[in-house]
């Protein structure tokens, strides 16, 4: 589990993968600020650059946050690992300011419509010019060219328009849209591979590249073996077919058939069931999962006998594939999370350490470490401006003329 005993502010942590990258971060909501920090969990040096107040959208979509007058939970979740500094880049300081920063960085990432940073003057082509090694990072709603290139997106229209949220939902039944943002973290994920990529190949040639994707290619993509089905045999691939959800003595259970040649048989073992494997109409695996619901029925019973615990350990000694459902708290609470360091306790200003969820990624002689707790608007406006260039009158002189702000700070409680 990463160390994180500590806080150490204004420095790169030591042994990190990428030390010594510098990455400007001018993204929103979430596939942006969480390739940020994903890059900041790495030992890059990630600066947030935030718009005046109030800053990030992240900063207000908390409504509990906006009671207490505290820092919003969804910022603490995605803004580790940063410096943020707080600029108008539609002022004339604030534009210079973001160029400096343009002028030293290794990467850029955004995720603005297509044509608002050319407008800014901040597009790829623009900067390359002043820049040549800048890797120039995008991940857009649909795509940066097409007919809906210029729309409004979210994670759960993606979900909606790539087919996500009727896989394996049959026709007629509602769609399926996951409540976990689960496009906008691989879309991250896919823009931290596409960057590395980039810098990789800078190796070589000097130079850096533009990087884009999308949330709706994300979300088509992660259903490659569905479209493969599809196109090749004209069939829709379901997985959610052949699993079995119970309710036991004290939870919930979910039982799969995958990958097994007789499931029914393992699960008849597990529970001293006579083996009903050899019916005629459960007697191959194709058979058993078109007649599922039978089998669910006739186990309800027994399993709902049991406790989640028992139904796990019984199971899984016939190597039949199962799981508790858990809720999220309970997931929070589980040894195995808990083993994979996978929760990581964050100074949160306000309100102290916090188990936030880590980083996925483990790596063996550089880990990730949790280096920077995530700061109030512009918290870092000012030495930022420093190491950049700009004399204490000048940041004051910005700071006047509103083209830098800083949030006065709030201690962690």
């Amino acid at each position: 589990m990463p160390d994180q005993s500590t806080v150490r502010e204004n420095t790169t942590p030591p042994k990190a993968a990428l030390a010594g990258i510098k990455v400007l971060e001018l993204g929103m909501v979430m596939q942006v600020p969480l390739a940020g920090q994903m890059f900041g969990d790495f030992g890059a040096d990630v600066i947030k650059v935030e718009r005046p107040s109030p800053g990030e959208i992240l900063r207000t979509l908390d409504p509990l946050a906006k009671q207490k007058q505290a820092m919003s939970c969804y910022y603490a979740a995605l803004c580790r690992n940063k410096r943020t500094i707080s600029l108008d880049i539609k002022s004339p300081s604030g534009r210079d300011a973001l160029l400096n920063l343009v002028d030293r960085a290794d990467v850029l990432l955004h995720n603005f419509r297509p044509g608002v940073m050319e407008r800014l003057g901040f597009g790829f082509e623009a900067l390359e010019k002043r820049n040549p090694r800048l890797v120039y990072a995008v991940g857009y709603a649909f795509g940066e060219a097409g007919p809906m290139a210029g729309m409004p997106g979210q994670d759960m229209l993606a979900q909606a328009y790539s087919g996500f949220a009727r896989s394996g939902v049959a026709d007629g039944q509602p769609p399926v849209v996951s409540n976990t943002p689960v496009v906008d973290y691989m879309t991250a994920q896919s823009l931290v591979q596409g960057v590395m990529a980039a810098l990789i190949e800078r190796q070589a040639s000097g130079r850096g590249q533009k990087v884009t994707t999308s949330l709706l290619d994300v979300a088509f993509a992660s259903q490659v073996l569905e479209v493969s089905s599809i196109a090749m045999h004209s069939e829709r691939t379901s997985w959610v077919k052949q699993s079995m959800t119970f309710r036991t003595a004290d939870g919930w259970l979910i039982v799969l058939t995958l990958f097994r040649d007789n499931p029914l048989q393992g699960m008849c073992k597990a529970f001293n069931v006579p083996d009903f494997s050899g019916e005629a109409r459960f007697s191959t695996h194709e058979l058993q999962v078109e007649n599922l619901d039978e089998i669910e029925a006739r186990f309800r019973p027994v399993i709902a006998a049991c406790t989640t615990a028992e139904c796990v350990a019984r199971l899984s000694e016939q190597d039949v594939l199962c799981s508790p459902v858990n809720t999220l708290e309970e997931a929070m609470k589980a040894e195995q999370i808990r083993h994979n360091g996978m929760i990581w306790e964050v100074p949160v200003p306000g309100y102290g350490q916090m188990p936030l969820a880590g980083n996925p990624v483990k790596l063996s002689r550089t880990p990730t470490v949790l280096a920077q707790a995530p700061t109030p608007l512009g918290h870092h406006s000012l030495a930022v401006l420093g190491e950049f260039g700009f004399s204490d009158e000048e940041a004051r002189k910005m700071k006047e003329l509103g083209a830098v702000y800083v949030e006065d700070v709030v201690e962690a409680g």
